[in-house]
């Protein structure tokens, strides 16, 4: 019965983002969530926490009441305001957000059945992506949140099981659950959530968009080695299909692979790493970039672009703490670093690499504030950039060729309460959109995350 109510409470009368755990603090829970034709989806994925701090504590004691019968709830907000002092067709200011509730059944204590849970997450996302309305162009949004339409969608429900050292899981979610994650400390895209959904984001599925698919986990003394198919259904991203369950639009499969290293420095369970690389092929049949059937340049004939089935791309993951927290949560040095390579036929995007750092406690009074410092940059197609190079410029509004955008962004986590923090920071993009006669873009951000 009280789960029959949470589950109605979280039906409403979102890819992104970016992110899989949704950190409420620097102590709490760290997230292990493009091209601009379409929005991106973040690495926020709201995957539910265990052990976590809450605003509302204990839920009047519902909280500890459903937990006893094998029922744990989460609620989780997530903000991110921001605003472009320079750059762009005109300032804006817009705000985005991302809200999701869900619960996850412990089958052992409800119904017997040894390591099964099943999992439901809704998810809704508001609001307006300043990368549109301002007219910054950027390869990668400044609101990492927004995307995947702004509507409400049913994120998650699957079924796991554990096996001894095997995980196996089968239902809707999306593949940026699971493969490719990678922290999410900042606001910029650039640096939050899945890695590879940000450059393919029309067919490698983050959060909050689910697909039909199934994974298995295969952990052992290194870390863990998994494998998955997913359905490519593009009409999961229609707004009028939040909560649809069925196939009708299902163009093929994406077939990931990932093996991930975890590494203790010195042994030592307080500087511990993840290490992974990952490979994925998508089965569907997709058109190329810039070529039509007979070979020329689609954007200047107008004709069809020419097809062909399979693509491929593949990525590594690097996080690792240098540097032990001390006893009240200061001292804490993480570095981070990540790269994705796609296949050149279909791809805007061709490269994404991006590295950083964070570190606790910098200023003596608030060991639990943390700051952070990252740099990444966007390679577009080459083989898109050959043909606008090869196009005889158009008007006094002629762009240069796409190459590449290079993106920093300066974050100071302010917390609160474990289960609250506040990150205002600064975002710099350097030849927005890959175009070298664009003016340098600043954005002022705020990011807020709250778990409920």
């Amino acid at each position: 019965m009280l789960f029959a109510l949470l589950l109605v409470a979280s039906v409403p009368p979102d890819s992104r983002s970016s992110p899989r755990e949704v950190p409420a603090s620097p102590r709490a829970q760290r997230s292990p969530p493009a091209a601009p034709s379409r929005p991106a989806q973040s690495g926020i994925t709201g995957r539910l926490p265990s052990a976590q701090p809450h605003l509302l504590g204990d839920w009047a004691g519902l909280r500890p009441l459903l937990e006893r019968h094998g029922i744990t709830p989460t609620m989780q907000y997530i903000a991110m305001p921001a605003w472009n002092v320079r750059g762009g067709r005109r300032e804006r200011v817009e705000y985005t957000a991302q809200f999701t509730i869900g619960a996850r059944l412990d089958l052992e204590r409800i119904a017997g059945v040894k390591g099964g849970a099943i999992t439901g997450l809704v998810t809704n996302r508001h609001g307006r992506n300043l990368n549109a309305t301002a007219g910054l162009n950027l390869l990668q949004q400044p609101q990492a949140v927004f995307g995947a339409g702004q509507i409400w969608r049913l994120s998650q429900l699957f079924y796991s099981q554990r096996l001894g050292a095997t995980e196996l899981k089968i239902g809707r979610m999306s593949i940026g659950e699971e493969f490719g994650t990678a922290p999410c400390f900042f606001e910029s895209l650039y640096f939050c959530g899945i890695v590879p959904g940000h450059i393919s984001a029309d067919y490698w599925y983050n959060p909050p968009v689910g697909v039909w698919g199934a994974r298995v986990r295969m952990n052992d003394r290194l870390g863990y080695t998994q494998a998955a198919i997913y359905e490519r259904n593009p009409t999961n991203f229609r707004e009028d299909r939040g909560f649809y369950l069925g196939f009708r639009g299902e163009t093929g499969a994406i077939l990931p692979v990932e093996r991930a290293f975890r590494v203790r420095l010195g042994g030592d369970a307080g500087r511990e790493g993840w290490y992974k690389i990952g490979v994925w092929h998508d089965t569907s049949i997709s058109d190329d970039l810039v070529l039509d059937a007979n070979g020329d340049d689609a954007a200047v004939t107008g004709l069809p672009r020419r097809s062909a089935r399979g693509r491929w791309g593949g990525y590594v993951v690097a996080r690792q703490q240098i540097v032990a927290a001390s006893p009240d949560g200061s001292g804490a040095l993480h570095l981070f670093a990540s790269a994705t390579l796609t296949d050149g036929r279909t791809n805007l995007v061709h490269s994404i690499i991006v590295a950083g750092a964070t570190y606790s406690g910098l200023v003596p009074t608030r060991p639990h504030d943390e700051v952070g410092l990252a740099i990444g940059r966007t390679r577009v197609n080459p083989r898109l950039t050959r043909v606008q190079e090869d196009r005889p410029p158009v008007g006094p509004g002629f762009d240069d060729p796409q190459r590449s955008e290079v993106a920093t962004e300066l974050s100071y986590s302010l917390t609160f309460d474990p289960a609250l923090s506040i990150r205002p920071n600064v975002q710099v993009y350097f030849d927005p959109g890959g175009r070298e006669n664009r003016a340098t873009a600043i954005v002022f951000g705020i990011g807020a995350f709250a778990t409920f």
